[in-house]
């Protein structure tokens, strides 16, 4: 389970996030989105009603994979997510 409101259900640590940081952005678990509107991996896990891409079986999905790779925050994230797994004892 995640403990903060800062770090998105993809793992992306929001105090890093360019958006978060100049106030266009009040956090992926903060925004209040739309209906049809939210992010993937924030609709993919209410869908699932999980907290994070960490407790997903199909982790890391093949959406997720791609994105993981983007950028440093970004491959940041699929480092945080995969600590979490291992710390619930998760397998991948």
């Amino acid at each position: 389970m995640i403990d903060t409101p800062l770090i998105a259900c993809c793992g992306v640590d929001c105090k890093a996030c360019p958006d978060y940081r100049e106030k266009k952005c009040p956090s992926c678990r903060a925004t209040v989105w739309a209906a049809g509107d939210e992010c993937m991996p924030v609709a993919c896990c209410r869908e699932k009603q999980i907290d994070c891409c960490a407790g997903c079986a199909s982790f890391p999905c093949a959406d997720m994979a791609a994105f993981y790779e983007e950028s440093d925050g970004h491959r940041a994230a699929y480092a945080r997510m995969c600590a979490l797994r291992e710390a619930s004892g998760a397998k991948a």
